[in-house]
């Protein structure tokens, strides 16, 4: 009570003050009526207010537009992403399509499916034929297309299948077409985890437009901005999932379409066993390179490769995100553009199948997120396991499992991250990082650069 009372005090001394001056000031002023007495103060009040609001609405408008041009390209890539799919469920009854570990590729109007599984170690080749055919006649028929991916040079399988021997297509699974409640749940699943890593990627987009401000009102504004980009992506998704929900219903209403008079003709064979170690052999001379360059250890360049596509330079994921580093064209791509080559604009997907290009924009987003983003925290590992997290999540959400508030402001979790041993931070980020998936990621990478240290 003591502290309010001094409060008051203090005020009544401040009102007396401030009335004495004011008083002066009136005295010195010509006469004028009461009603006019207070008018020009009001006046000015009402100027700053306005002035106030009308900064506050162009920085508003400034970042939802400068938000905007990813707005644009996200909405255009999942209208084709939804057609190209529904193409595929259309013919098969699923929509495989290409993620992180798994490459998927279609011939002959989309009548044949390769699928390279990289985590499962194995290749898959499926067709889509007649229902009156006869085993035989099936195992024909998959001889002959195994023989015409093994000559097609843009087969990504033909390297993998070259030592099949076509007589050897025996063990083959036959399936009908069907549009089964279970497909239709693995259908939107791809939504779904699609969903859940573009929102990480509006928050990249966040870190980006605050990485210059510091005041909480341009904080707040892009915060707000962001809340609304993932409000509208999750309404689309929802859109999508009814979508797709109708397409299977009216699928399976439609009883006697030809569609499920076809069945799907299944082979598969393992992976050749030195694959993986094949493939991050091809990669380790860029890994070197780039390392030194942007400053970066090799091994965990080696690391992030090794866990964002499994050393596939054709990988692509729904995201979208291409090659070696899985890097989406609309953040590492646009911040490696703006800030190493000087380019206004997102990165092609064309570029980023380019093992060179993609290792270099990889290492230099990690320098980036590392002498930029992260530059606030001191200590060099505590720094090393935040740069993993932000790579998939962004340095926002990386601060955001620092600070008690939420807030993604990672100078404010900096000082936090600064009075923890490296060993605490590590552990505090597998228990706070608001993403699942970038818990086992964080796990995942700095578990697989001990591989690779001894062998660069």
């Amino acid at each position: 009570m003591g502290g309010i009372f001094m409060w008051l005090r203090k005020d009544s001394k401040m009102k007396i003050r401030l009335t004495g001056l004011m008083a002066c000031l009136l005295l010195s002023a010509p006469s004028v009526s009461a009603a006019d007495r207070f008018s020009e103060i009001d006046a000015e009040i009402d100027k700053a207010n306005f002035t106030q609001e009308k900064t506050q609405k162009e920085y508003q408008d400034f970042v939802f537009a400068y938000m905007a041009e990813y707005e644009h390209w996200r909405v255009e890539y999942l209208k084709e992403f939804d057609q190209y799919r529904a193409e595929i469920i259309k013919k098969w009854g699923v929509g495989d399509v290409s993620e992180r570990h798994k490459h998927v590729e279609y011939f002959a109007d989309k009548s044949v499916k390769t699928i390279i599984d990289y985590e499962n170690n194995e290749v898959s080749i499926s067709i889509i034929v007649e229902q009156s055919l006869s085993d035989e006649e099936v195992k024909l028929e998959l001889t002959k297309q195994v023989e015409a991916l093994v000559a097609n040079p843009d087969s990504s399988v033909s390297k993998v299948i070259a030592g099949v021997v076509p007589e050897a297509v025996e063990e083959v699974k036959i399936t009908p077409v069907v549009f089964s409640v279970e497909n239709e749940k693995q259908a939107k699943q791809v939504i779904i985890e699609q969903t859940k890593a573009q929102l990480r990627e509006i928050d990249k987009e966040s870190d980006k437009t605050q990485l210059t401000k510091t005041d909480s009102l341009s904080i707040d504004i892009i915060e707000q901005v962001s809340i609304q980009k993932k409000k509208k992506l999750l309404a689309i998704a929802k859109e999508r999932l009814v979508a797709l929900a109708d397409d299977y219903e009216k699928q399976r209403k439609q009883k006697t379409a030809k569609l499920t008079q076809k069945k799907i003709v299944e082979y598969k064979v393992a992976l050749p066993k030195n694959g993986l170690s094949s493939r991050a052999n091809a990669v380790i001379g860029f890994a070197e390179k780039e390392g030194e360059k942007w400053h970066i250890s090799s091994a965990l360049i080696m690391a992030v490769i090794h866990s964002e596509s499994s050393f596939d330079p054709k990988a692509t994921s729904p995201i979208p995100a291409y090659g070696l580093m899985q890097i989406v064209p609309t953040t590492a791509g646009y911040d490696v553009n703006e800030i190493v080559r000087k380019i206004s604009g997102p990165m092609s997907s064309g570029d980023l199948y380019l093992p060179n290009v993609n290792v270099e924009t990889g290492a230099a987003y990690l320098n980036i997120l590392n002498k930029r983003y992260l530059k606030s925290i001191k200590n060099d590992k505590s720094r090393f396991y935040c740069m993993i997290a932000a790579y998939n999540t962004g340095a926002g959400n990386v601060a955001k499992a620092f600070n008690l508030d939420g807030a993604r402001n990672i100078r404010k979790a900096a000082k936090v991250i600064n009075q923890m041993s490296p060993d605490e931070v590590y552990l505090h980020l597998l228990e706070n990082l608001p993403y699942e998936e970038t818990k086992r990621y964080l796990k995942k990478v700095s578990g697989r650069i001990e591989l690779y240290q001894h062998k660069i």
